[in-house]
């Protein structure tokens, strides 16, 4: 048998068709949505936003929606046209009569079949895009944020960037099957209208009621669904924190208490499980009631007219079909509209908050007049001392300095060197400063441009070897350098190897030196090394040293370790005392 060339899984009658709107065998570039004035947050709300998302997509949507009128109204008008062949064709005998309104049915139910099919597949592709488009901006709010403030995402932002998005995504839906299906609605009442006019009547004032009926039912469970969603969150950001930090729990035997607290999390989302449920049912209901009652309404009228002689037979299969095509209409709107646009909104707030909390800038300011530094800068470390002056220590362009210090006093260096715009940080107090600028002065970009921070804690991405030490523009003899210098020959052979999640591999050493290369591999004309070796024997702990002198040359490195090897290798090396200012307080 002759294999499928598309992989569609089609029959051998239809393998060899054409295949319309497939997608392309690259995924696109996607455009992130432009935030804009979310970023001050003030004036924007959950609803605003969350139009704006919807819109983003409008060249992809605006052809569905259309797709899906013609769908919908053509649904809707299958009985206008039966009831006209009733009365045109089967009631007088005549045969052209039947055979032309045979053809037009024919061609209708073409037309709708066709529309729908294109109209889902339109949708399916408007949400992937705006899911892929949110998660871009989401992913570089959080990751980038505004000021280059160096600060880490809790686990909640897996639950938003994963359960909130798609249901925020999902609002896309709302810009074309509710206007379908609203659209469907008014052609149901102009046909009904034209069969008798207070039938139509009823329905142009009776359908709007029973939608705002039901959208006064939905308002507690739109207030609800954005506490539950609150919950979920937090329980996964509890998990994935846990999860993360499941060694540190381990060692100070802390495991039932975190299992106490996980539990108490998850009982209060399962609460709020069990209560998001019931109201979503008792919404049901009462949208049902509402919508049947008034199908029923409409029917019986129509029932009534027939009875009386005020509507012929094909009138009354036309009025008894519009009627059974209203009710799925609004049950529609009822069920899956109404609930999906509570989602929706309740999680664009969720967004918005996001992407606010990561808008909030500490640092310099990045639209100022940018200033003149060297592209291979001198860097100048101010530590403040409590007994006299501060102590600075001075990294000329190509030097390679070692400062050993206290633990404390080392996490603070850092953390000024990683943070210059902190406040009330570990690094407060401690200034850094570029070509005698200070770093607080400078942009994030023009900053981070010069300095690349490499802090003590090792962080690895699910992925190859290669993908965690290769940067963007990095090339291969660069990354094969670095790779040489952090001393991995001995398990990086082949770079296409696996790390696993979060490099679990991986040994400690491992994980550490691989670290070491990606920061070695990025070529920064400044990089900082905290502590790089404490994982590694001391046999590899020379080998690097020996190594990171050499590929280092004509950049400046500033190397703030206790290790006795790596502050062999260095030019020199500053003893900072264990008598520092203490760390300042935020107002």
């Amino acid at each position: 048998m002759r294999s499928d060339p598309a992989g569609l899984g089609r029959g051998p009658l239809t393998r060899w068709l054409p295949v319309f709107l497939d997608a392309p065998a690259e995924p696109r570039e996607a455009r992130p949505i432009e935030v804009g004035p979310i970023e001050v947050g003030a004036g924007v709300t959950a609803g605003r936003f969350l139009l704006r998302a919807t819109f983003s997509v409008r060249r992809v949507s605006v052809p569905a929606m259309l797709l899906a009128i013609v769908w919908q109204v053509g649904e809707s008008a299958v009985p206008v046209v039966m009831g006209l062949a009733v009365d045109r064709a089967l009631a007088t005998g005549n045969a052209g009569q039947l055979v032309l309104w045979l053809s037009v049915l024919s061609a209708l139910y073409v037309a709708l079949t066709v529309a729908a099919r294109l109209s889902n597949r339109l949708t399916g592709y408007a949400v992937q895009l705006l899911q892929h488009r949110l998660r871009s901006t989401l992913s570089t709010a959080v990751l980038h944020p505004v000021g280059g403030a160096a600060r880490t995402p809790d686990g909640g932002v897996v639950s938003v960037m994963t359960n909130d998005i798609a249901r925020l995504s999902n609002a896309v839906i709302l810009v074309i099957i509710p206007v379908s299906r609203i659209t469907a609605i008014g052609f149901i009442a102009a046909s009904l209208l034209a069969t008798h006019w207070l039938l139509g009547l009823m329905v142009l004032l009776g359908a709007p009621a029973a939608v705002w009926l039901m959208g006064v039912f939905s308002e507690q469970l739109s207030h609800d669904t954005r506490e539950y969603q609150g919950l979920v969150a937090a329980t996964v950001g509890q998990a994935t924190d846990l999860v993360a930090g499941y060694r540190v729990i381990k060692g100070v035997r802390a495991e039932a208490e975190a299992t106490r607290r996980y539990r108490r999390a998850s009982q209060e989302t399962l609460v709020g499980a069990g209560r998001n449920a019931g109201l979503l049912g008792r919404f049901l209901v009462g949208a049902g009631v509402v919508s049947g009652t008034f199908v029923a309404a409409v029917m019986g009228l129509a029932g009534w007219f027939a009875v009386d002689g005020q509507l012929s037979i094909g009138g009354l299969i036309t009025a008894v079909g519009l009627t059974q095509a209203l009710l799925p209409q609004i049950q529609a709107i009822a069920s899956l509209s109404i609930p999906n646009l509570v989602g929706a909104h309740a999680s664009s707030a969720r967004v918005l908050e996001v992407l606010r909390d990561n808008a909030t800038s500490t640092a310099g300011p990045d639209d100022a007049a940018p200033r003149e530094v060297a592209a291979r800068p001198a860097l100048d470390v101010v530590v403040p001392n409590v007994s006299g002056p501060g102590v600075t220590v001075r990294v000329e362009p190509g030097e390679l300095v070692g400062v050993r210090a206290d633990d404390r006093t080392a996490a603070r260096v850092v953390e000024a060197l990683l943070d210059p715009w902190s406040k009330g940080e570990t690094g407060a107090g401690v200034e850094v400063r570029l070509d005698g600028i200070a770093a607080r002065e400078l942009s994030s970009v023009e900053y981070r441009s010069h300095v690349t921070v490499a802090p003590h804690r090792t962080a690895l991405f699910s992925g190859t070897l290669r993908d965690n030490v290769a940067g963007a523009a990095a090339p291969p003899q660069r990354v094969d350098a670095a790779v040489r210098a952090a001393a991995c020959d001995d398990f990086a052979s082949d770079l296409d190897t696996t790390v696993g999640e979060g490099g679990n591999r991986l040994s400690g050493g491992q994980r550490q030196r691989v670290a070491l290369a990606r920061a070695l591999a990025s070529d920064a004309p400044v990089l900082v090394l905290h502590d790089p070796t404490t994982a590694v024997d001391s046999v590899t702990e020379h080998a690097i040293a020996g190594r990171l002198r050499g590929l280092r040359a004509g950049r400046s490195t500033l190397l703030v370790t206790s290790a006795p090897a790596l502050l062999g290798a260095c030019d020199r090396v500053v003893e900072l005392p264990d008598v520092l200012v203490p760390a300042r307080t935020a107002p």
